[in-house]
C-alpha cells in the first residue's frame, strides 16, 4: 500500500475557482482548534487538511485518531445564511453531502446515521463534529480513505478502498465532497431545509429504524426513529425529540 503526501495543486484543480481556501500541513493536535491560527482573518470557505493528528477528536471528546496520509482530516469554518436557530441542521447536511458525495464517486451505497456518522453496510467511513465559534461554525470532517483492515481505528469502522477494493486518490475524494457540500450550503442558505429534506431522507440509515439513544444525562431511549424536526433533532415514536444523544440502530 503506497501512501503519497496530499498535492495541494491537484486539490485546486479539481476544486475550480470555488469558494474553499485550502491549506494542507503534514501534523497538528486538531484541526479543529489550529484552523484559527492558520487564517487571519478566519472567513468562509478556509479550509486547513492535516495528514495526521495527534489528539483529533469527535462528538462527545471522543479521540479521532488515524495513521498519516490514510484518511482525510480536515476543519473548514462555514458561516451559515440561516438564523442560528436553524444552526442544527449543519452537521446533518454535511453528513448527507458526504454520504451522496462517496455514493456516487464509488457507486456504492453510503448513508448517515443521525447526527453526523457516515456509514457503508453499518460500518463507519466518516465522523463529523460542528462547534459554534467565531461568528460562524467549524466543522471537522474525518473520512477514512485508504486503510489496511489492521489499521481501522475499530471494529465496526471500514474505508473506501476496503469498500471497492481498490486504493483511491484522497485529492478525488476530498473534491467530491467539497462540491457536494457547497452545492447544498447554497440551497440551504437561498431555500431552507425544506429543499433538502427529499435527499436527506434517501440518504438517511436512521429514519424508520428502531434505535436505542444515549442521552447526555446517562439516560436511553428506545424508540422508532420517524423523522426530523424543524430544528434538526431526532423524532421518535414515543413522542420525544433528540436533540444531543449517541443512536444505535437496533434493527
Amino acid at each position: 500500500m503506497i501512501h503519497v503526501p496530499l498535492n495541494p495543486q491537484r486539490i485546486s484543480q479539481a476544486l475550480g475557482n470555488g469558494y474553499w481556501r485550502v491549506k494542507v500541513i503534514s501534523e497538528t493536535t486538531s484541526t479543529q482548534s489550529e484552523i484559527i491560527n492558520n487564517f487571519s482573518p478566519l472567513q468562509h470557505g478556509n479550509l486547513l487538511i492535516a495528514e495526521f493528528q495527534n489528539n483529533g477528536r469527535g462528538r462527545l471528546d471522543r479521540k479521532f485518531i488515524a495513521p498519516p496520509m490514510r484518511a482525510l482530516l480536515f476543519s473548514t469554518f462555514i458561516k451559515p445564511e440561516r438564523a442560528i436557530s436553524e444552526w442544527g441542521w449543519l452537521p446533518l447536511i454535511i453528513g448527507v453531502s458526504v454520504a451522496k458525495a462517496l455514493s456516487e464517486l464509488t457507486g456504492k451505497e453510503f448513508l448517515t446515521k443521525w447526527p453526523n456518522d457516515v456509514l457503508y453496510e453499518g460500518k463507519k467511513v466518516s465522523g463529523i463534529l460542528c462547534e459554534s465559534n467565531y461568528g460562524g461554525v467549524i466543522a471537522g470532517i474525518g473520512i477514512n480513505v485508504n486503510f489496511k483492515k489492521s489499521e481501522l481505528p475499530v471494529k465496526n469502522a471500514s474505508a473506501i478502498n476496503l469498500i471497492i477494493g481498490k486504493e483511491i486518490e484522497r485529492e478525488l475524494v476530498l473534491a467530491a465532497v467539497l462540491c457536494e457540500i457547497s452545492k447544498n450550503l447554497r440551497i440551504w442558505g437561498e431555500s431552507g431545509i425544506n429543499s433538502l429534506a427529499e435527499i436527506y431522507l434517501k440518504y438517511s440509515a436512521t429514519i424508520g429504524k428502531e434505535v436505542r439513544v444515549e442521552l447526555s444525562n446517562g439516560n436511553t431511549i428506545s424508540a422508532t426513529a420517524i423523522g426530523l424536526s424543524e430544528f434538526g433533532e431526532l423524532k421518535l415514536s414515543n413522542g420525544s425529540a433528540v436533540s444531543i444523544g449517541d443512536v444505535t440502530h437496533l434493527r
